[in-house]
């Protein structure tokens, strides 16, 4: 009896399934090429490109191993390495942003936002959008916030990704405003209908206090940053410096505040040959991110200075 093989069974099989994810994918993701609103960028770019060689690559395997069956002992290989790479390099340019917008969305979520206490929230604010009682308490529910979450996912991030989204809170006539003028450039393949846009404004109300508490941790970053860049420009000048060395306590602050994003050994690897070497070390970092006060730096530019400048020409 002349049956084929479990393992080429198999792997006609995955052949099949491949074929129609990719066609499945091809036919999702065409059409949002015509919903960018800028310029593409670079990953996009590689990951268009790279999923479109795959078509040809898929097409020229299929027709070797259907109708030139001579030619798959010495092609068929090739191709299907190529089709291997090529699936896993596109997997690796996709997966993990799409994982780090599906955990940003989740986190977004948690904290109570389907809590007895902000269901009753989220009615009474989508009054404010022209809902009667009974459409405000059905879209309030537990299950419409969440299929208007999955909606967010699916759908808005087809222009860009949700951090444009979830950026910062709207009144419920902002958020119902710019829901509709999202979908207005949906695909023809993929609209928005009237129930999807509710259900999408009804979950960003419901997540606009953890929206609020995100935007003021962002601003009181910010506001860090730019205090410290500051306190930088101030400990740039040589008169910044305090009479009073302490040794000891300038080497705490150096381990802990340089510690933060690097290891302390790292310094060793720069080269400082006087005292304003060390401020500009020390300015660089605070660019880079460090947050300190114009106290702590001006200690850690003292240890850079008593410690790691390489030579005699100390301030």
């Amino acid at each position: 009896m002349n049956r084929l093989p479990l393992l080429v069974r198999g792997h006609r099989v995955f052949g099949y399934v491949f074929l129609a994810l990719y066609v499945y994918f091809l036919w999702q993701m065409v059409p949002r090429l015509w919903t960018y609103q800028i310029e593409f960028p670079a990953r996009t770019v590689m990951h268009f490109t790279l999923g479109m060689a795959i078509g040809p690559l898929l097409l020229l395997k299929i027709l070797i191993v259907r109708f030139f069956p001579r030619l798959e002992g010495s092609l068929a290989p090739t191709l299907g390495t190529s089709l291997l790479v090529g699936a896993t390099v596109l997997i690796g340019l996709s997966g993990p942003f799409a994982l780090q917008e599906t955990a940003r969305a989740w986190t977004i979520s948690q904290g109570g936002f389907l809590s007895d206490e902000n269901l009753v929230r989220v009615r009474g604010l989508l009054a404010q959008t022209g809902l009667d009682e009974d459409a405000c308490a059905a879209y309030a529910s537990p299950a419409a916030l969440l299929a208007g979450r999955d909606v967010l996912r699916r759908n808005c991030v087809e222009c860009h990704d949700l951090r444009t989204v979830l950026a910062r809170p709207r009144t419920p006539e902002n958020w119902l405003s710019t829901v509709r003028r999202m979908a207005d450039r949906t695909t023809l393949f993929n609209p928005l209908d009237e129930t999807e846009q509710r259900q999408v404004t009804a979950y960003l109300i419901a997540v606009s206090p953890k929206l609020q508490q995100t935007a003021a941790q962002m601003r009181a970053q910010e506001l860090s940053r730019a205090t410290s860049q500051q306190a930088a420009q101030a400990v740039a000048e040589p008169a910044s410096a305090v009479a009073t060395f302490d040794p000891a306590a300038a080497q705490r602050v150096f381990e802990s505040k340089c510690a933060e994003c690097h290891g302390v050994d790292l310094v060793e690897q720069a080269t400082l040959r006087t005292a304003d070497d060390a401020r500009d070390l020390v300015t660089r970092m605070v660019d880079a991110g460090l947050s300190a006060t114009e106290e702590e730096l001006t200690q850690i530019v003292q240890h850079l200075s008593a410690n790691y400048v390489k030579s005699d020409q100390r301030e």
